[in-house]
C-alpha cells in the first residue's frame, strides 16, 4: 500500500521511513500508527487515513502521507518529495480535517520523523504514572493549603492546570528546589486539542514554567523529576523547542540550563518586531536581562505597547523594571512617573480599540461577540514621544474631548496620539508640528481626565478616563510588583 501510494504520486521513500515501520517506538504504537499493510476498514490503516484527509474540509497536497493521528480532528503527515529531485526533509507537519483558520493548517509538529514517532512513545509511555501522581499531588495540597485558605511557599509542590474551552490541555507539578536553587517540574503532561494550536499547551506551560522560575529568585535552571530520580526533558517540551530552533537539555538531559532557559523565554515571549529589535539592542548594552523583561511582559505588569513606549522614550527603563527610583531620588522619580504615565494612558487606549463594540456595527441579525475583537498595530516614534496607531475602528476618534470639535478616523486612517500625564506647552506645539507633517492622520493629545483644563481649545485633544491620581496608584501598584521580585 505504501508502495503504491508514493508510486501514483511520482514521490521518494521518506528516508527512514520503513525502519521506523520496524522500531520499537512503533510497536508500542500499534494502535495509533497508520500501517500500510492493514485492511481498508481497519481504523489505523492506510488506506482509512487517506479517506480521511480527501474527505477533509480542506484536503491537503497529493505528496501529504498520514502517519499518526494528532487527536479526533487532526493528523500528522509526513511531506514526501517528488521523484528526480534531491529529497528534502520538511519535516512532520499537522492537518487539520474540519474547519479551521487558514493560518493554523499545516503547522509543523516536529523537524524529524524519528524524533516525533520517539517523543510520542515516550510521552505516551509516561502519562499513566504522571496522571495518577498529578492527581494525588493535587489532592493533598487542596486538603494542605487551599481548604486551610494558606498561601504555599515557593518551595511547596503545586499542582498546575491549563485549560481551554473545558479541555484540559496541561497537567503539571512544581516547586522551587533550593538544593539547586532552581525550579523542579516533578510532573509535565501536555497534549494537542484540535481548537488548540500545534504546540500552544507547551509554549503555554514553558511560558509559566520560565516565570515561576523567574518570581522565585533562582537561576532560572529547571529540573524535571524528583531528587534523586531526575528524568529527561519532557519530549514534548524537547518537540515544542525544536520546532522554534530552541535544542533543550544539551549539556544536561534532565535540565533546562540558565542560557537555555533565557533562549526559550525569548522565544515564548510574543512581542512585535520593532520592541524585539529594541529589547534586543538592551540585551547587547547589558542594561537589561531577557529573563526580567520577559517576565514583565508575560505577567502583565506592562503590556506589549507600554514596554515599547517606556523602551523607546525613556533612559531610565532599567529603573523602572526593577521597581523605579527610591522617593528621595525626586528628580529621578518624577520622570519615571511621567513616563509610566504615558505609557499607561497609552496602553488603556489601545485596550479600548481592541475592545471596541464591532459586534454592534456587524450587518448579522445577532450581536455575536466572541471573536469580534479588534487588533490594533502601533509604531513608537521614541524621538517625540508620539504613537501611530492603526487599526482603530471607523468613525469619531475614541475619547475624544466633549469640549470641542471631534476629528473623524477613516477607513485606510490611522491615530497619531501624545500622550502626557502633564502636558506642557511645548507639547502643545509638538501636537500642532506632527499635524502637519502628517495631514493624512488624525494627531490628537491624550490627556488624564483632571489635564483637560490646561490644554488650550485649538488643540486636539483626547482624554483618558483616570485621573492622574489613579493612575499613579496603578503605577505604584505595578513597580511594587517589580520591585518585590528578584534583583
Amino acid at each position: 500500500m505504501l508502495n503504491v501510494f508514493l508510486n501514483e504520486r511520482g514521490l521518494q521513500m521518506p528516508k527512514g521511513l520503513m525502519e521506523i515501520y520496524s522500531s520499537p517506538e512503533v510497536r508500542s504504537l500499534e494502535g495509533l500508527i497508520y500501517w500500510p499493510n492493514r485492511p481498508d476498514s481497519n481504523l489505523n490503516s492506510l488506506a482509512w487515513a487517506l479517506r480521511q484527509l480527501r474527505d477533509a474540509t480542506t484536503p491537503p497536497p497529493d505528496n501529504y502521507l498520514p502517519l499518526l493521528p494528532v487527536d479526533d480532528l487532526s493528523i500528522a503527515c509526513l511531506p514526501c518529495s517528488p521523484l528526480g529531485v534531491p529529497y528534502d526533509d520538511y519535516g512532520v507537519a499537522r492537518w487539520h480535517l474540519g474547519m479551521i483558520d487558514e493560518k493554523f493548517q499545516d503547522s509543523l509538529l516536529a523537524t524529524d520523523v524519528g524524533q516525533y514517532v520517539r517523543s510520542v512513545a515516550e510521552e505516551l509511555r509516561a502519562r499513566t504514572f504522571g496522571l495518577k501522581r498529578v492527581g494525588a499531588i493535587a489532592n493533598r495540597y487542596y486538603a494542605d493549603y487551599v481548604e486551610k485558605g494558606i498561601r504555599p511557599r515557593g518551595s511547596v509542590l503545586r499542582p498546575v492546570q491549563l485549560a481551554c474551552q473545558n479541555v484540559i490541555i496541561v497537567l503539571a507539578a512544581l516547586r522551587h528546589d533550593a538544593g539547586f536553587d532552581g525550579l523542579r517540574v516533578s510532573i509535565y503532561l501536555t497534549c494537542e486539542a484540535p481548537h488548540v494550536a500545534t504546540h500552544e499547551a507547551n509554549r503555554a506551560m514553558a511560558a509559566l514554567i520560565l516565570c515561576d522560575a523567574f518570581q522565585n529568585g533562582g537561576t532560572m535552571e529547571i529540573r524535571f523529576g524528583e531528587r534523586g530520580r531526575e528524568n529527561p526533558v519532557p519530549p514534548a517540551l524537547r518537540r515544542f523547542g525544536r520546532s522554534i530552533g530552541k535544542s533543550l537539555g544539551m549539556e544536561d538531559s534532565c535540565c533546562i540550563t540558565p542560557l537555555e532557559a533565557r533562549d526559550l523565554f525569548l522565544a515564548v515571549t510574543p512581542m512585535p518586531d520593532e520592541l524585539r529589535d529594541r529589547c534586543d539592542d538592551l540585551f547587547d548594552r547589558g542594561v537589561i536581562s531577557p529573563e526580567r523583561l520577559c517576565f514583565t511582559l508575560m505577567s502583565s505588569i506592562w503590556s506589549a505597547i507600554e514596554l515599547d513606549y517606556i523602551a523607546a522614550t525613556s533612559p531610565r527603563i532599567e529603573s523602572i523594571l526593577r521597581g523605579g527610583a527610591p522617593p528621595d531620588l525626586r528628580r529621578n522619580r518624577v520622570a519615571e512617573l511621567e513616563t509610566c504615565r504615558a505609557a499607561m494612558m497609552l496602553g488603556m487606549l489601545q485596550r479600548h480599540i481592541d475592545n471596541s463594540d464591532t459586534a454592534a456595527q456587524s450587518d448579522r441579525g445577532v450581536r455575536v461577540f466572541e471573536d469580534s475583537v479588534a487588533s490594533a498595530s502601533w509604531r513608537i516614534r521614541g524621538d517625540v514621544g508620539a504613537a501611530a496607531i492603526a487599526g482603530a475602528p471607523e468613525g469619531l476618534v475614541p475619547w475624544a474631548s466633549q469640549d470641542r470639535e471631534a476629528a473623524l478616523l477613516s477607513e485606510d486612517g490611522y491615530l497619531i496620539t501624545v500622550p502626557r500625564g502633564l502636558p506642557t506647552p511645548s507639547d502643545h506645539q509638538l501636537v500642532l508640528d506632527i499635524q502637519s507633517e502628517h495631514p493624512e492622520a488624525v494627531v490628537a493629545l491624550l490627556v488624564p481626565a483632571d489635564m483637560v483644563d490646561t490644554v488650550p481649545k485649538e488643540i486636539p485633544l483626547m482624554v483618558c478616563p483616570d485621573r492622574i491620581a489613579a493612575l499613579d496608584t496603578d503605577i505604584e501598584r505595578r513597580l511594587d510588583s517589580l520591585r518585590v521580585g528578584r534583583l
